[in-house]
């Protein structure tokens, strides 16, 4: 109402996602150009680094059917390398090292580009959640649990403080000085009525 007029205010919109790392594309990059420089003999080398950032099950089978296609495909050419062949058994050679090549290089780059994607979408997880009490064995017999260390819990109040124990020697003290202070005034009492 009072002051200058200010622009109304439009809702939040998040900002854009960041683009990959640098050095996750430099990686992505010399996988592929090492199965390309390789003449399709290492397509399985970009596959080996996808199963082990995934861990995935279906990962590992495609690295293994990478790894035995791109040695037998060589296999075969050394050794049928001296010996004229038709034109046909060279094309069809050439062509299933480009396909495998190709193949490993494409499942790569999307099968990862996907998997770091889903990781920055997840929300941050929380350690899990250990409940404190007993467990029971399979005997059926109560073992305490292992329970995590937590924050305290606010809603529970602290117990009140126990005063600490007074020590013998203290209490003989104080035995005594009452003994002098009643003798002191008895003295004093006897001392004015004389």
């Amino acid at each position: 109402m009072y002051g200058p007029p200010q622009a109304p205010q439009s809702p939040q919109v998040p900002p854009p996602k960041s683009p990959a790392s640098g050095g996750l594309v430099a990686l992505r990059a010399l996988f592929c150009a090492l199965s390309l420089l390789s003449c399709g003999f290492l397509s399985w080398a970009p596959l080996l680094r996808l199963a082990v950032v995934t861990g995935k099950r279906r990962d590992w089978v495609l690295f293994g059917l990478a790894l035995l296609g791109s040695a037998g495909l060589f296999t075969y050419i050394v050794v049928t390398g001296e010996e004229t062949g038709s034109d046909l058994e060279a094309f069809l050679g050439i062509g299933a090292i480009v396909l495998l090549a190709a193949g490993s290089i494409t499942y790569y780059l999307v099968a990862e580009i996907r998997h770091f994607e889903r990781l920055r979408a997840q929300p941050p997880t929380q350690p899990p959640y250990r409940p404190m009490g007993y467990a029971y064995g399979a005997d059926g017999t109560a073992v305490t649990a292992p329970s995590a260390p937590g924050a305290p819990n606010p809603y529970i109040c602290a117990p009140p403080p126990v005063p600490p124990v007074p020590a013998p020697r203290i209490d003989q003290v104080r035995a005594e000085l009452d003994e002098l202070s009643d003798l002191l005034r008895t003295r004093g009492e006897d001392d004015g009525r004389a």
